[in-house]
């Protein structure tokens, strides 16, 4: 067979004729057909759109920016807004468990980053009415003390600090301690006799016995229990009432001594 070389004049209508007879075969056939017919269209139009986009990127780019900054900003707006709401809550909360109390509200805006200081910094002060001796509590129980008051802020000492010292009583029993910070997050109950009637599950309050704390608020609960009989003693460890790695406001009364009239 002899290959017959068409004149270029007649390829494109033979090409034509072509794919209008391979048109009828099939839907699927005509679809491809179709498409690449329309390829150099749809690739000469989105080339103008690139092209007529072009001038406008400088401008998109800075109405992109300025949207971005509009949503961060309202985003911190929220934020504060949600933090502000939550403050009054908390005070709510405070303020209704203990409602025989007349008290300042305060936020704990810092802590000691040193592992054997139980610390932490209150955001009001001397000004608002803060002294040096007043309680420090939430609602579930005592945080610590007041130690240093300045205008603005004061310092907690922690119940958890090795220099605490807070008489306490069991509740259920009556039997009397001295809760001591350990230093490392724990409390220890110490000068309890070896027979004491003290089991794990006790709940611990305060004594009233002098110092700044009133009598009859929680310290905490009897975690572990272990007797010494031959020296008579027994080593009884605490668990905190207030959770006071997460206390983020708390209320603070003045000294018992200073609350009596």
């Amino acid at each position: 067979m002899v290959a017959v070389a068409l004149p270029r004049s007649f390829r494109t209508p033979v090409l034509l004729l072509v794919l209008a007879a391979t048109l009828g075969f099939s839907d699927i056939t005509r679809s491809i057909a179709l498409a690449v017919l329309r390829l150099p269209f749809t690739i000469l139009s989105s080339g103008v759109r690139i092209i007529l986009t072009l001038p406008r990127l400088p401008s998109l780019a800075s109405d992109t920016a300025q949207l971005r900054a509009t949503v961060v900003r309202q985003q911190l707006e929220v934020a504060r807004l949600q933090e502000a709401l939550r403050q009054v809550r908390q005070e709510h909360v405070l303020l209704e468990a203990l409602p025989s109390t007349q008290g300042v509200v305060a936020p704990i805006i810092s802590r000691s980053l040193l592992p054997t200081q139980q610390t932490a910094i209150l955001g009001k002060g001397r000004r608002q009415g803060l002294t040096v001796g007043g309680v420090v509590l939430t609602a579930e129980g005592i945080v610590g003390r007041i130690i240093d008051v300045q205008p603005e802020t004061a310092v907690v000492l922690l119940l958890t600090d090795a220099d605490s010292r807070v008489a306490g009583v069991i509740e259920r029993s009556r039997e009397t301690g001295l809760l001591t910070g350990r230093g490392d997050g724990t409390l220890e109950l110490a000068y309890v006799d070896a027979d004491a009637d003290i089991v794990a599950g006790d709940v611990l309050v305060t004594a009233g016995l002098g110092g700044a704390f009133p009598k009859g608020l929680p310290l905490g609960s009897v975690v572990r229990v272990v007797k010494e009989a031959s020296a008579g003693i027994a080593h009884i460890r605490v668990r905190s009432a207030a959770r006071l790695g997460a206390v983020e406001d708390v209320l603070c009364l003045p000294p018992a001594a200073e609350s009596q009239p």
